[in-house]
C-alpha cells in the first residue's frame, strides 16, 4: 500500500515537522534553561529521532488501520483496506476442459505489504508478488497479483505447482469485491470473484 502513497512529501513533511520541533525544544532549553551543550543539543536530537522512530512503526504496522477506520474517506483517497477473509469463486479453463471452483482467500494488509492466499478443495495458493497501484486513468484500485499454486495430491492428475498472474479490481460499488482475469504457466485462463 505505501507503493500508492506520495513518498517524498510524506517524508519531506516528516522532516520538517521533526527539525522544527527540535529547533523549538532547544529554543526551550535555551531561553528557560541552562546554555545547552553541543552534548545536550545531541541527545535531545536522538531522543526526539527514537520517538518518532517508534511512531512511524506504530502508524506502520498497527496505527494505520484505526486511522482508516477513524477516516473512511482514506479508502477512496489512497487505497481500501482489503484485510479478512473473502468468498472466491474461480472460472477457470484449459485447452480441454473448462470449470468453476469455490475458494477460500485470507488477504493481510498493512501499510508497507499485501499478500493473499488461496485455499480451495484441490490446491492452495501462496502470493509471489501483490502490488497495490491506482488506474492512471480512472483512479480505480486494482491490485496485481502473482501467485504459486500448489496442487494438493488427492487426485492421480494433480500435476506440479505452478504460477499464475491477475489484476484484480476494486468494484466501484465497493471495496468488499474483487473481480479479474487471470492466466496460468500452464496455458489455463480464467476468471476470480472475490466477495466479503
Amino acid at each position: 500500500m505505501i507503493s500508492v502513497l506520495p513518498l517524498t512529501r510524506i517524508i519531506a513533511i516528516i522532516a520538517v515537522s521533526y527539525a522544527t520541533c527540535v529547533a523549538a525544544i532547544v529554543a526551550f532549553v535555551w531561553k528557560w534553561g541552562s546554555q545547552p551543550t553541543i552534548w545536550s543539543s545531541v541527545g535531545i536530537s536522538f531522543s526526539g529521532a527514537t520517538a518518532l522512530n517508534l511512531l512511524l512503526l506504530f502508524l506502520i504496522y498497527v496505527g494505520w488501520k484505526r486511522i482508516w477506520a477513524m477516516f473512511p474517506q482514506l479508502n477512496h483517497l489512497v487505497f481500501p483496506d482489503l484485510n479478512g477473509n473473502w468468498t472466491m469463486n474461480i472460472h477457470w479453463q484449459n485447452a480441454e476442459r473448462s470449470g468453476f471452483v469455490v475458494a477460500k482467500a485470507q488477504i493481510k494488509q498493512d501499510l508497507i505489504r499485501i499478500s493473499m492466499e488461496v485455499f480451495s478443495r484441490d490446491s492452495d495458493s501462496e502470493t509471489l508478488i501483490a502490488l497495490p497501484k491506482k488506474d492512471p486513468e480512472s483512479g480505480r484500485p486494482m491490485l496485481y497479483y502473482v501467485y504459486r499454486v500448489v496442487p494438493k495430491y488427492v487426485k492421480a492428475d494433480a500435476g506440479s505447482p505452478y504460477v499464475g498472474s491477475a489484476i484484480l479490481k476494486i468494484s466501484s460499488a465497493g471495496p468488499d469485491r474483487l473481480s479479474g482475469n487471470y492466466f496460468t504457466s500452464r496455458q489455463g485462463t480464467g476468471h476470480f470473484d472475490l466477495s466479503r
